[in-house]
């Protein structure tokens, strides 16, 4: 299912401090923290606390090693979680109703969403030196939008050896584990690391669906349940190579890589009797290369091949319809990217940079369906063979003025090209601070976005997913704009407002159509005329003396979505939805280190095109003990302890289909944690797949 634009996200507990929004290709959002100070104001915001976040250059960059102290964390993006407003639901990570790109060192990549995920997975916590927070990212970082800008930890002089081991146990219907390594090498200039992470996949799903189809003036009722049982081995590996010629010249080179096998059976029972098994796996390579030199001039370089086949078998029967087919599959992916960057520092302030981007892909891939007896399905079967061309120019600058005011803005210009798009597109960023003085500190930002459908979604073919559900692809997909104003209000350094509107024409989702000429529910994703949504988001941190921290948020918002073009049921919708969470971590004893956090969430009722999304509440938490010399860790914890299931019902015009989805019950995890080296007293200096089918 695609992105549903909700808000909040991660957890809550106690009056005092605040977090959240949830919006992903599923749901998303949340908001920001508390203290926001500039140089030229105290380091210390609370006495006897160590500064979490202060201002540099128009970002909020949050000091990790204090914040990892207070609630700790066992790899990077689980870090993430912790930051006071920032969201994080089913890996979409969010902030005042729009989703956060992830960047790491500041580099682009073309890697996806989910494999830059992958990374921070393995990268210890411990190796985050710090977290820059861009409410509009310049253009320099060649992503658009909110981010995280994660900075890890750099060593240089003597020779330094450090590492992280971890094993976990997972136990919910069926029990699975994981193992996962990383080593750090540094010497003088040359410093290398290495990851490794091992998943046996052991999951169950299941989706309830129940209509009454209106087949012929009548109204058909119609009830399945579907479970789906998935087996089978993750590998994800990197290792990278950095070598600092001197000051501001550096060389460093990456290769990541995953290989994924699995076996998945669906069994449904109901109205409909079918058996599925998909048996597939996928593999990725990845190449980045990063040149920066003296003179302020960055050179960047990556290569992608990403390929997925897949063998699928259907056998059912739906009433008196029998469906016994054969199809097999494959997404080949291949993806070129060079960019170049300059940036000049200038006198009183100024700042100007500018660069271009050009980004080359194929995709290469076929779906064939057959019955039983050999016959070809035209409409399951189809391939693709395109060229994708995208290139970017951008200029932009960043002025400070005195010591409160703070402008970076940007402006760059696009070509996305394809054998049926061929636009131009302008996307201008805005990012304004002015700190009032020492109680109140103001964020104006602006930013435009465009957003691609998968490659995925535009092949025109269907795959039956089972006898009653069709997924129909799309090539007439358009992509999605995005336009984002926010401002944000910090008040007495620890209580955070955000007042947002988003705006996304062609915004797209999948939704499902019920033909009243035939019985079959059709999951396609269409273009709206508009997603909309307007909120306030705030936000607080709390502590009490050494056995309490936390924080808190509440999010309003209002979505409007429009649909001229759904099959013959056009929409015109909206909804106010209202989003609570946060994050309570207690201390339970001090001279044994144990620490219990909970992390609660709920979210009211909420829209999607034609669904209505039922009103939801998880709840994880988690018991953590470190040894004395923080060498060993192990954490027992609970995901989704609600056992809560994502529900959703349409029931526009003359349809009437409801799904309630369980991709989880509740998770029991134990895992073991062994540090070596030494992670804390150290001198230190201050993929895209996401359009790929998984």
């Amino acid at each position: 299912m695609n992105k549903i634009l909700v808000i909040a996200i991660i957890l809550c507990f106690t009056p005092l401090s605040v977090h959240g929004q949830d919006v992903a290709k599923t749901i998303q959002t949340d908001s920001l923290d508390i203290f926001s100070v500039y140089e030229n104001l105290p380091e210390v915001m609370v006495v006897g606390e160590r500064p979490i976040v202060k201002l540099e250059e128009g970002k909020l960059s949050y000091n990790m090693p204090v914040l990892l102290k207070r609630i700790p964390a066992d790899n990077a993006f689980d870090a993430l979680k912790n930051i006071p407003g920032i969201s994080v639901k089913d890996e979409s990570v969010d902030f005042a109703g729009q989703p956060l790109t992830l960047i790491i060192d500041g580099k682009a990549n073309t890697m996806s969403y989910e494999q830059v995920v992958e990374r921070l997975k393995m990268i210890p916590a411990e190796q985050i030196e710090k977290v820059e927070f861009m409410l509009s990212t310049p253009a320099r970082y060649h992503v658009r939008g909110a981010s995280l800008n994660i900075i890890t930890k750099r060593h240089k002089g003597n020779r330094h050896i450090s590492g992280q081991l971890q094993g976990g146990y997972r136990q919910s219907k069926y029990a699975s584990g994981e193992t996962k390594g990383y080593f750090l090498y540094s010497n003088n200039k040359l410093t290398i690391d290495a990851n490794y992470s091992y998943t046996n996949i052991n999951a169950y799903a299941e989706a309830e669906h129940e209509a009454h189809h209106p087949l012929n003036n009548e109204k058909v009722a119609y009830y399945d349940l579907t479970t789906n049982r998935n087996k089978g081995h993750s590998h994800q590996y990197r290792a990278g190579l950095d070598y600092q010629f001197a000051a501001n010249h550096a060389l460093n080179v990456a290769y990541t890589g995953s290989w994924t096998s699995y076996k998945s059976n669906n069994n449904t029972t109901g109205n409909s009797l079918a058996k599925q098994s998909s048996d597939g796996h996928n593999y990725l390579h990845n190449v980045d290369l990063y040149y920066n030199l003296p003179f302020g001039l960055q050179v960047t370089a990556a290569y992608t091949h990403y390929e997925a086949p897949k063998d699928q078998l259907l056998d059912g029967k739906l009433y008196e319809t029998e469906k016994n087919l054969i199809a097999s599959s494959r997404q080949k992916i291949n993806k070129w990217m060079a960019a170049a960057d300059q940036t000049h520092t200038l006198q009183n302030g100024w700042r100007l940079s500018y660069g271009a981007k050009a980004q080359f892909a194929n995709n290469n891939s076929f779906q064939t369906t057959q019955t039983a007896n050999g016959e070809v399905l035209s409409e399951a079967t189809s391939g693709v063979d395109i060229d994708e061309r995208i290139i970017n120019a951008y200029f932009g600058f960043n002025k400070q003025i005195g010591k409160n005011i703070s402008i970076d803005a940007s402006v760059a210009a696009e070509n996305f090209h394809t054998p049926q798009w061929n636009e131009w597109r302008v996307y201008p960023t805005l990012n304004a601070i002015w700190n009032v003085n020492d109680h109140h500190l103001l964020n104006l930002s602006f930013s435009s976005d465009a957003s691609y459908p998968s490659y995925w979604s535009t092949m025109n073919s269907i795959h039956y997913s089972s006898t009653y559900s069709e997924i129909w692809g799309n090539p007439a997909l358009k992509p999605t704009s995005n336009y984002n104003l926010s401002l944000m209000w910090q008040l007495n350094r620890r209580y955070t407002f955000v007042a947002f509107a988003d705006f996304k024409p062609n915004f797209s989702a999948q939704l499902p159509y019920q033909p009243s000429d035939r019985f079959a529910v059709i999951m396609k994703e269409v273009n709206f005329n508009h997603r909309n949504t307007y909120g306030i988001q705030a936000s607080a941190q709390f502590s009490a003396g050494q056995w309490l921290n936390g924080n808190i948020f509440v999010v309003g918002q209002y979505t409007q979505d429009k649909c001229n073009d759904f099959f013959d049921l056009p929409f015109n919708r909206n909804k106010f939805s209202v989003i609570t969470g946060g994050m309570a971590s207690f201390l339970l004893s001090k001279q044994a280190n144990i620490r219990f956090i909970l992390n609660p969430f709920f979210q009211s009722n909420a829209i999607q095109g034609v669904y209505d999304i039922k009103n939801l509440f998880k709840l994880n938490a988690s018991l953590r003990w470190a040894s004395a010399n923080d060498k060993w860790n192990v954490v027992l914890s609970g995901n989704n302890l609600t056992n809560s299931k994502f529900k959703l019902h349409s029931k526009h015009g003359n349809q009437d289909f409801s799904m309630n989805v369980c991709q989880d019950w509740i998770i029991a995890n134990l895992s073991v944690v062994y540090k070596f080296g030494n992670y804390k007293h150290k001198e230190i200096k201050k993929v895209d797949t996401s359009r790929m089918r998984y």
